[in-house]
């Protein structure tokens, strides 16, 4: 080959690399902006919630514990103990259950179907429960009810898990605060724990 030739060469390949990497980060963008979407409907669901309410909210808590930091989507803090909040934000079909390490996520791109699969949302909740007694034992703070569950917040979203599991779509998550348990008079010192859990962020 020529020296013109293998600049030639070299540009394209140069030039292919760059829309690789622009892809890959353009995709990542993506994911994280509907991440993101996601976090602020329920956190803005759990502000009004809390308007009204002596409680209190702590969104993307990363608790520190022996083990290793667990990231934690929002945190209800009320009279009645914690909620814990996994959010999630897929379109398309998702297939669960409460025991395998991941979830499958299903979309149709192009007439064709696109399979992805991500860490089962329940076992990353039981996790950030484990996560919060630790902190809340270390302060000796016992007996809080503790609940966790998962919000997919997308409209569209078609849920195939097993009945029982503590997922909801936005609008089951929003039936789910009107219970009068979450609003009904409790032992829990809100301030005390919610700023425990700050010192751990």
């Amino acid at each position: 080959m020529t020296p013109i030739q293998w600049i030639i060469l070299s540009a394209v390949i140069l030039a292919v690399i760059l829309l690789l990497v622009l892809a890959v980060l353009l995709i990542g963008w993506q994911n994280r902006r509907r991440g993101v979407d996601g976090k602020k409907k329920v956190a803005a669901i759990l502000r009004r919630f809390t308007g009204i309410r002596s409680f209190r909210v702590l969104n993307d808590l990363t608790i520190h514990t022996a083990k290793k930091d667990v990231t934690i989507d929002h945190v209800l803090i009320g009279f009645f103990g914690i909620l814990v909040v996994n959010t999630q934000n897929l379109p398309g079909s998702v297939y669960g259950d409460g025991r395998g390490k991941t979830w499958t996520h299903v979309i149709t791109k192009k007439g064709r179907e696109v399979k992805t699969s991500f860490p089962n949302p329940l076992l990353e909740n039981q996790q950030a429960v484990d996560a919060i007694r630790e902190v809340l034992s270390a302060n000796s703070i016992y007996k809080i009810n503790i609940e966790s569950w998962v919000v997919f917040t997308r409209r569209k979203a078609s849920l195939n898990v097993p009945k029982g599991l503590s997922v909801l779509t936005l609008k089951g998550f929003r039936k789910l605060l009107k219970r009068s348990k979450y609003s009904a008079d409790g032992p829990v010192d809100v301030a005390l724990v919610a700023d425990t859990l700050s010192k751990a962020n």
